[in-house]
């Protein structure tokens, strides 16, 4: 299942395999580095509980890891709002 945090007023999508794993990934120290990375500030105000996504970030999601998904990848984060 697709699972999203918001952060920022922006939407990440990644692919886990239930709620519980989609919280793990969400609340792993190297998610959020990353995350504070990509917003250099920091992610201050950030909803990392995950959610499912909706019917057009699953869309934009799939149209993404079609095209950017690397066989290594372990997780494919996807901006998708």
């Amino acid at each position: 299942m697709i699972y999203v945090v918001d952060v920022n007023q922006m939407s990440f999508a990644f692919v886990a395999g239930s709620q519980r794993h989609a919280s793990e990934i969400a609340g792993s120290p190297g998610f959020v580095q990353a995350l504070d990375r990509f917003f250099l500030q920091g992610s201050k105000g950030s909803n990392h509980r995950p959610r499912a996504a909706t019917v057009q970030e699953l869309a934009l999601f799939n149209d993404m890891s079609s095209e950017f998904a690397d066989a290594t990848a372990d997780v494919l984060v996807a901006r998708v709002g």
